[in-house]
C-alpha cells in the first residue's frame, strides 16, 4: 500500500479533516474510493466488520428503544385537562410533570454514559428498559399527585439512555461517511416518538382510560426489552491498529488505520500505506505529531458478525485503567466541551431548535382546547400528525444530503473532508425554521383556521427539529469523533435545563401577553444562534478546531 502523507495533498492535518477519498487510480481509470475511518480490526466479530444486515439490526433495535422509551415522559400533553381536574392542579402544576420526567432524562446520562462506556451498551440498555417498564406500572396505578411526579422521575431516569446511548452505539458501528444517514434515524425515531406519543395518549384517554395510556406504554415496553436481549450485541470494542508507515511502498490497494484503546473513534489525520510487514501499535500522539493517519478501504474489509461473548448478560472485563479515563472523560468531559467553541454553539443551537418542538406541545392543548377549536383530547392529539409527516421529510433528507454534500466538496477538494462541509445544509433547514414559528405564532394569535397552523406551522417545525439537530450532532461528532456520548449530554442537559424552565413560565407569558413574544422569542433564539454560528464556522471552523487540537480530550 502507499504511504502518502495528507500534508501532501495541501490539508492542514487537525481532527475533523480527514482523507475521505483515495484517488482509485488515475492510471488504471478506477472510480475514487472511499476509504473507511475509523479502522477496523481484523476480528469478525469487531462491531466495525459486522454485515450490512447485523449492522442494520443493532441500530433499528436502537431506534425502536428510543421510539417507545420516549413516549411515556414526553407524551402527557393532550392529558393536560385531565389531570388538572384528576388531581386538582394548576397548568403549570401538571407540566411539572412533564419537566421532572425531561430533567431526569438529561441529568442521569451522567451516571449512563460512564456506565455503559465501563460495563458496555447492553448490560445498560437492558437496565434501563427494566426501569422503563417499572415506572410505567408505577404510572398507570398512581393515585396522588406525589406519587405521579415521583414516578415520572423515575421514568426519566430509564429512558435516559435514550438520549445518548443510540448515537453512541452509530459510532461504534458505522463509519464516518455512513453517520449522517444513521444519525438522522436516531433523531427521527426519537422526535417520532414525541409526535406520535400525544396522538396515542389523546386517543387512549378519549377511549378508555388515561391509565391505559401508560399501560399500552408497559406493553410496548416490555417487547422492546424482549427485543434487546435477543437481538442486541455489545457494540463497545477495544481495539488497537497499526502506526503509519514508510513513505517508500508502492502502491496497489490502501488500508486506513486508527490508533485507539477504545471502540470510540479517534480524532486523527489520514495516511494510505501498503507493507508485507505486521502492524505495530502506537498511540494517537505520535500520529498527531507526525501529521499521519491510517485508512482502510471498504471493498477490502472484513464482513463478520457478533460473537457470543457479545450476547453474554454479564459484562466483559473491565481494563484496568478504565475506571480512571472514565471519571476523567465522561464525567468532566462534557462540562469541559462547553469551552470549546464548536460543542458550545452546537449544544445551544441543538437546545433551541429542538424546544421550538417543545414551545408547540406546552401550547397544542391551551390552543386547541380553547374557542374557537374547541377540540377534544384526541382531536388534540391528532395535530402531531403534522409533526410526523415533517419529521419523516427531515429523516429523508437531512442525513443523506449532509453525507453527499460532504463527500461532493470533498471529491472537489482532493479527497480531503473539512467538518464544515456538512453545515452548507444548515441553511434550508433554517429557513424552514422560521417560517414553521412565525406562522404557527400569528396562526395561534389571530386564530387562523386549524389547517394553516398544523399543516404549515407544526408540519415545518417537525422538518426542523429532526434536521438541523442531526446535522450539528453529526459536525460536532466528526470534529471530536471519540467523545460522542460525552456530546450528546452535553447537548441533552442544555436541551432539557431550557425545556425545564419553559414549563414555568410559557404558557402564563402567553396568557399575559399573547402568542406572539413568546413564539417568537424562542424562533429568533433559534434562527439566530443557528444563523450566526453556521456562517462563522464555515468561515473559520478549521482555526477553531485547530485551537484545541493540542488537548488531551482527543488523547483519552
Amino acid at each position: 500500500m502507499t504511504v502518502v502523507n495528507i500534508n501532501d495533498l495541501g490539508a492542514d492535518v487537525i481532527p475533523g479533516t480527514e482523507l475521505l477519498l483515495s484517488k482509485g487510480g488515475s492510471q488504471n481509470g478506477e472510480a475514487d474510493q472511499i476509504l473507511l475511518i475509523p479502522e477496523p480490526s481484523d476480528s469478525p466479530d469487531d462491531p466495525l466488520n459486522w454485515s450490512p444486515t447485523w449492522k442494520a439490526i443493532v441500530v433499528v433495535n436502537q431506534a425502536l428503544f428510543v421510539f417507545i422509551s420516549i413516549l411515556t415522559p414526553l407524551a402527557i400533553a393532550p392529558l393536560t385537562p385531565i389531570f388538572m381536574h384528576e388531581f386538582s392542579k394548576t397548568l403549570p402544576q401538571v407540566n411539572m410533570l412533564f419537566g421532572a420526567a425531561a430533567m431526569a432524562l438529561g441529568y442521569a446520562n451522567f451516571i449512563i454514559v460512564p456506565f455503559s462506556n465501563v460495563f458496555g451498551r447492553r448490560p445498560t440498555i437492558i437496565i434501563c428498559g427494566v426501569i422503563c417498564v417499572l415506572a410505567n406500572i408505577w404510572q398507570a396505578l398512581v393515585t396522588s399527585y406525589p406519587s405521579f411526579l415521583g414516578a415520572r422521575v423515575i421514568s426519566g431516569l430509564g429512558a435516559a439512555a435514550n438520549e445518548s446511548i443510540m448515537p453512541m452505539v452509530v459510532a461504534d458501528v458505522m463509519f464516518l461517511h455512513q453517520r449522517g444517514l444513521w444519525m438522522g434515524l436516531y433523531f427521527w425515531s426519537y422526535f417520532i416518538g414525541v409526535f406520535f406519543g400525544p396522538i396515542i395518549s389523546g386517543n387512549i384517554a378519549a377511549h378508555v382510560s388515561w391509565r391505559w395510556f401508560f399501560w399500552v406504554c408497559t406493553i410496548l415496553q416490555g417487547f422492546s426489552l424482549i427485543v434487546m436481549v435477543l437481538l442486541f450485541p455489545e457494540t463497545r470494542y477495544h481495539r488497537t491498529s497499526s502506526p503509519p508507515l514508510s513513505s517508500t511502498a508502492s502502491s496497489n490497494s490502501s488500508t486506513i488505520g486508527r490508533a485507539t484503546t477504545t471502540s470510540e473513534p479517534k480524532a486523527e489525520p489520514v495516511v494510505l500505506a501498503q507493507t508485507t510487514t505486521p502492524p505495530k501499535e502506537t498511540s494517537p500522539v505520535s500520529d498527531l505529531e507526525n501529521g499521519t493517519v491510517r485508512a482502510s478501504r471498504h471493498t477490502t474489509h472484513i464482513i463478520g458478525r457478533p460473537s457470543r461473548a457479545q450476547f453474554s448478560l454479564i459484562p466483559r472485563r473491565i481494563p484496568n485503567n478504565a475506571l480512571k479515563h472514565t471519571i476523567i472523560r465522561d464525567v468532566f468531559a462534557p462540562l469541559q466541551i462547553f469551552t470549546y467553541p464548536i460543542i458550545l454553539w452546537v449544544v445551544l443551537a441543538f437546545g433551541m431548535s429542538t424546544n421550538c418542538l417543545l414551545a408547540l406541545n406546552l401550547t397544542q392543548s391551551q390552543v386547541f382546547a380553547a374557542p374557537p377549536y374547541l377540540f377534544t383530547p384526541a382531536q388534540v392529539g391528532f395535530v402531531n400528525f403534522a409533526f410526523v409527516v415533517g419529521g419523516i421529510i427531515g429523516l429523508c433528507t437531512a442525513g443523506p444530503i449532509s453525507d453527499a454534500v460532504s463527500i461532493y466538496l470533498a471529491r472537489r477538494n482532493g479527497g480531503v473532508r473539512e467538518a464544515e462541509m456538512r453545515l452548507w445544509t444548515m441553511i434550508p433547514y433554517i429557513i424552514i425554521c422560521l417560517i414553521g414559528m412565525v406562522v404557527t405564532g400569528v396562526g395561534y394569535q389571530e386564530q387562523y383556521n386549524w389547517p394553516v397552523i398544523v399543516v404549515v406551522g407544526y408540519g415545518f417545525v417537525g422538518i426542523e427539529c429532526v434536521s438541523i439537530p442531526t446535522i450539528l450532532i453529526s459536525y460536532a461528532v466528526d470534529c471530536y469523533k471519540h467523545l460522542p456520548g460525552q456530546i450528546m449530554v452535553s447537548a441533552t442537559i442544555v436541551k432539557n435545563t431550557f425545556g425545564f424552565g419553559m414549563i414555568f413560565y410559557f404558557n402564563d407569558w402567553a396568557m399575559r401577553s399573547g402568542f406572539i413574544p413568546p413564539v417568537m422569542t424562542l424562533m429568533a433564539l433559534a434562527v439566530g444562534i443557528c444563523s450566526i454560528g453556521t456562517a462563522v464556522f464555515l468561515i473559520w471552523g478549521k482555526q477553531f478546531r485547530r485551537a484545541t487540537r493540542g488537548s488531551k480530550l482527543h488523547l483519552l
